[in-house]
């Protein structure tokens, strides 16, 4: 069997570590030995430091004498594994955008250095890359630096095909002593600015309707932020703060509303598994969201950095029968569009 490795970030929740554990669950398993390369922290951006890491984990993927390695993500970190990989025996680089600093806005020296040096350089040195959703094809200037034939499109991440009926519903409602009549506005993921959590308070604070009970599922920095702006709404019980869970399908299966306000975004591991457990979706137009939603088809799609318009779409998805229309359409194109031979397909090959 050829051995593919797989580099394994250790985010406690994030996308990138979902798609390997599914990756590695999946008919692929059968056909390739895949062995996880753990990350162990960064290095910030001190040159010894830097230095270390590349003749560490190059050292690690020698012992392996790997036919691949799959890469997740542009930016420092992945520019740093895959020189690692390179000044290693491995035989094909494989890299994955799930993520770029072509996404975010933000001018400085350092975000200008990364997108026009070190991730071109990463991307020219791998053998393989693709995107996770079209509009990073789009949108990540860095892709221009692959060699000939090495950008291979878009590969979607797959659905998650879970049996939802199989779930039983109830234990967020009864954990949360949430009465029926009140409808729940879930958010799964990390809990910081880029993922728009500064607009979900704004609408939290303006939002006059008792019947919207909001769950933040996830951490990070902005909890905080929460506790502090949303007091009142944590007291009146209309705001809870679950943290990181790991039966988060299981709470998904009582949540009406998926709310999904990012500032940017690739094909969110989080909104397919809230289709997958038919949740109502509210999603920004952002990145591949728009790739999974289609406005007033499957959901509804906002701009992002509004929270005027986060409360407009809560509203018009109280309607129980809209909500099942929306949650219909999206299962069904999802679980289609991003089925295993649509995915898993694709990168079959790669690693062939």
């Amino acid at each position: 069997m050829r051995k593919i490795l797989l580099h394994d970030i250790q985010y406690n929740i994030g996308g990138p570590n979902t798609v390997l554990d599914r990756i590695e669950r999946s008919y692929l398993a059968r056909k390739y030995r895949f062995v996880r390369i753990s990350q162990q922290g960064g290095c910030g951006y001190n040159p010894i430091k830097a230095i270390w890491f590349v003749h560490h984990y190059a050292r690690l993927i020698n012992a392996q004498h790997a036919d691949c390695i799959y890469i997740s993500g542009l930016q420092y970190v992945g520019f740093l594994m895959t020189l690692a990989a390179k000044f290693s025996n491995v035989k094909r680089i494989v890299l994955s955008v799930h993520g770029s600093d072509w996404d975010v806005p933000e001018r400085t020296l350092r975000r200008t250095i990364l997108k026009y040096v070190i991730e071109p350089i990463e991307v020219f040195l791998a053998d393989k890359v693709f995107t996770v959703c079209l509009s990073e094809q789009n949108i990540v200037g860095a892709l221009k630096c692959c060699r000939k034939g090495a950008n291979s499109g878009v590969i979607y991440n797959t659905f998650p095909n879970i049996d939802e009926q199989g779930i039983s519903k109830g234990k967020l409602r009864d954990m949360l002593n949430i009465p029926s009549d009140k409808t729940i506005v879930t958010t799964v993921g990390r809990v910081t600015d880029r993922k728009g959590h500064a607009y979900i308070i704004d609408a939290i604070n303006k939002c006059c309707d008792d019947s919207l009970v909001f769950v933040i599922i996830g951490d990070g920095d902005y909890l905080e932020e929460y506790r502090k702006q949303c007091a009142g709404a944590i007291v009146n019980e209309r705001l809870y703060l679950l943290g990181n869970r790991d039966d988060v399908c299981e709470l998904l299966r009582d949540a009406d509303i998926f709310l999904f306000a990012t500032l940017n975004e690739n094909h969110s591991m989080a909104l397919l598994e809230a289709v997958n457990m038919r949740c109502a979706a509210l999603v920004t137009s952002v990145g591949g969201n728009t790739e999974t939603i289609h406005d007033g088809v499957s959901g509804i799609v906002i701009p992002p950095a509004d929270s005027d318009a986060i409360l407009k779409g809560l509203q018009r998805l109280k309607d129980p029968s809209l909500r099942q229309q929306y949650t219909d359409a999206a299962y069904e194109f999802a679980k289609n569009a991003f089925s295993e031979g649509n995915t898993l397909g694709k990168l079959d090959q790669l690693f062939a």
